[in-house]
């Protein structure tokens, strides 16, 4: 049946109707039993408990590597006309402040020969 085929009309009215027969409730699991269900949900969905502890892991994925932990901050001063600048980059590129600043940073160390 097609979405132009459907009657709705009668299916509100069965929908709405309080002596319409409805399917029994399933069991509801509750305690250790719904986690443990649970669990098993999503173990099937990622694969593997270490998938599984990497989607649960709180907060945003660390800069440039899989591990744990903060990622290093550096913050300085700019003049205010590169400042301006940096915002007009941003209007144009559609990138934020932080991805213009480290792909700066990486182009300064590549020309210095310090990464690769």
């Amino acid at each position: 049946m097609s979405e132009k085929d459907v009657d709705y009309e009668a299916l509100a009215a069965r929908l709405t109707d309080a002596v319409a027969p409805s399917a029994e409730p399933a069991q509801a699991l509750v305690g250790d039993e719904a986690a443990a269900r649970g669990r098993e949900l999503l173990l099937r969905e990622y694969g593997s408990e270490s998938a599984l502890e990497d989607a649960m892991r709180r907060g945003r994925p660390t800069v440039g590597s899989a591990k744990s932990g903060a990622s290093p901050v550096v913050r300085g001063a700019i003049p205010v006309v590169e400042y301006e600048a940096l915002r007009s980059l941003m209007q144009s590129s559609g990138l934020r402040e932080a991805q213009l600043v480290r792909r700066a940073i990486h182009e300064l160390l590549v020309a210095e020969k310090l990464v690769s």
